[in-house]
């Protein structure tokens, strides 16, 4: 026999199985933002190493211009400059500079405001390099509107670590970021560039948390100053032939920068 057709003119055959359409459990759920977490979580720490990468190649090229521009003026006003120590970018002077380390005088240079977080640049100057009068530091008949002579030596030292070896020495100038912690860590190497003193430390970025270093170190090397204020035609009254080659460090000669800056970023 055929089969038979219910009242509703369907089959009498069996009936059809019912369809489950249940989500996703809570375990499932819970997995997946695990595994989400995880993925945006890779991603950032990559990024945050780009832009501090960023930052820091973005504070190193200031710094190098900042270093042309404290040459440039000590070709055009026979000085260094002197530091900014009332922050609003103006140096301070009479006949002395008021303060050997201040912040950078940004408004008397034209550069070098702010680092790339947003923090002023410390500056330190030679006091026998910036101040009025004529050849002072060593020269017996100082040369008319030159703050210093060829035999002029800079008090501020470069170390690679507190209390470590030499990097520099007889340095004139100095400019320093403090990197994007402000030196608020507890590295010593970081205290060293905080203590207002004429030693300073350059060495290799690190952010291990027993040996941070995120500083950015440049200065003015005084083989050079001298021999381009030779070059521009300054007359320094003890130049006895030597260009500037007086006996400093052969570490002077170096462009103003550690070479270990460059890694570790």
């Amino acid at each position: 026999m055929g089969n038979q057709m219910n009242p509703s003119g369907g089959s009498s055959g069996k009936p059809m199985p019912k369809t489950s359409h249940s989500g996703f459990s809570l375990l499932e759920m819970a997995i997946v933002l695990v595994v989400i977490g995880l993925l945006l979580g890779g991603a950032l720490v990559p990024l945050s190493v780009q832009m501090e990468k960023r930052d820091r190649d973005a504070t190193r090229q200031q710094l190098v211009d900042m270093r042309e521009a404290l040459i440039g003026y000590a070709l055009v006003n026979g000085r260094l400059p002197c530091p900014d120590t009332d922050g609003d970018g103006v140096m301070d002077i009479a006949t002395t500079c008021t303060s050997s380390e201040g912040n950078y005088p940004w408004v008397d240079l034209g550069v070098g405001k702010l680092d790339a977080w947003g923090q002023p640049f410390t500056y330190r100057v030679t006091a026998n390099f910036a101040d009025t009068n004529d050849g002072t530091g060593c020269a017996a008949s100082p040369s008319t509107g030159l703050s210093f002579s060829l035999c002029s030596q800079g008090d501020i030292t470069v170390l690679d670590a507190d209390g470590g070896s030499f990097v520099a020495t007889t340095i004139p100038a100095i400019v320093i970021s403090h990197g994007k912690n402000w030196a608020l860590s507890s590295s010593a190497d970081e205290a060293e560039n905080t203590d207002a003193d004429a030693t300073l430390v350059d060495r290799i970025y690190s952010n291990k948390s027993t040996a941070t270093f995120d500083d950015l170190v440049a200065w003015v090397a005084p083989n050079i100053l001298k021999s381009k204020m030779l070059t521009a035609g300054f007359i320094f009254d003890d130049n006895n032939g030597n260009n500037g080659n007086n006996g400093n460090n052969g570490n002077n000669g170096n462009n103003g920068n550690n070479g270990n800056q460059g890694n570790g970023n």
